[in-house]
């Protein structure tokens, strides 16, 4: 006799999932989106500050005293370059805002517009102003009208001046003018001085010589610069232009030719003058604070 053995089946089961360990759970997928982001962010500040940290730094600015450049010769500080950066500061602003519509803010000076940067070019201006200065300086010495013709010898002169003036106002003098000059201003004062003195000087000495011939042909090439305003009609005020005569004329054409022919001779000074940039010098002046 056989048995038969019933075999029971049992009901399938789902598998039980993997046990965790006690206080760890599994984070949701967002969670670890966002702390891969966080990663990610702090890696770039990281890149970054080390990137700012390694970058090269700027040049500290050179001492006022630092020659920047010598123009035959005499040596030019950062200090007289500091008057014309300042000078051209407003017309360089103009020139590439018109011609490339660079607009202000903290990286206009350092922008390069077809290769050329509004610092190069400020300082480019500033050089040649300073030379043309520095030619009419020498020329002056040369000639007599100054003892020295160094920036340090202007500033020895300009702080006298200044202390000159506070000591008559307190006598009660009279003074013209301010009763202090700006730096700048002075600068400016005695180079006009020079321009008129210097013309004079160069027509009396010979230098600039001023025969008929060259005056009459002066005249008639400028013939309408030369005129004399004179009432037409004594009832009505009315007034014409008269043009005078060279005989009438001859001191104002003098003067005019004397003063056409100094201009035409610094100019060539000027173009032939012998300057040599302190490059290092010149990179490191700031034009920011100009």
């Amino acid at each position: 006799m056989s048995t038969k053995v019933r075999q029971t089946h049992r009901p399938a089961t789902r598998p039980r999932p993997a046990p965790t360990r006690p206080g760890r759970r599994l984070l949701p997928w967002r969670l670890l989106a966002a702390s891969a982001l966080a990663l990610a962010a702090l890696v770039t500040a990281v890149s970054l500050l080390t990137a700012a940290r390694d970058a090269p730094r700027p040049a500290p600015a050179p001492a006022l005293t630092a020659t920047v450049a010598t123009i035959d010769g005499q040596a030019v500080p950062v200090r007289e370059l500091n008057l014309y950066l300042v000078q051209e500061r407003a017309a360089t602003f103009s020139h590439f805002q018109q011609k490339y519509g660079a607009a202000d803010g903290p990286a206009f000076w350092t922008t390069s517009h077809n290769g050329q940067t509004p610092a190069a070019y400020l300082k480019k201006h500033a050089l040649a102003d300073v030379t043309e200065a520095t030619v009419r300086l020498r020329l002056a010495q040369r000639y007599g009208l100054l003892a020295d013709s160094s920036y340090a010898a202007f500033l020895a002169g300009w702080r006298s001046e200044n202390a000159r003036r506070v000591k008559a106002v307190a006598a009660h003098q009279v003074i013209y003018g301010p009763v202090q000059y700006t730096e700048p201003n002075y600068f400016t004062y005695i180079l006009g001085n020079i321009d008129f003195d210097l013309a004079e000087k160069l027509s009396r000495t010979g230098v600039i010589k001023t025969p008929d011939s060259a005056l009459r042909a002066y005249y008639t090439a400028h013939r309408s610069e030369f005129q004399l305003g004179h009432h037409t009609s004594s009832t009505t005020r009315g007034t014409g232009v008269r043009t005078l005569t060279f005989a009438e004329a001859r001191k104002q054409v003098a003067q005019a030719y004397v003063s056409d022919q100094y201009q035409a001779m610094l100019a060539d000074l000027v173009r032939t003058a012998k300057v040599k940039v302190a490059a290092s010098v010149l990179a490191a002046v700031p034009v920011d604070r100009a």
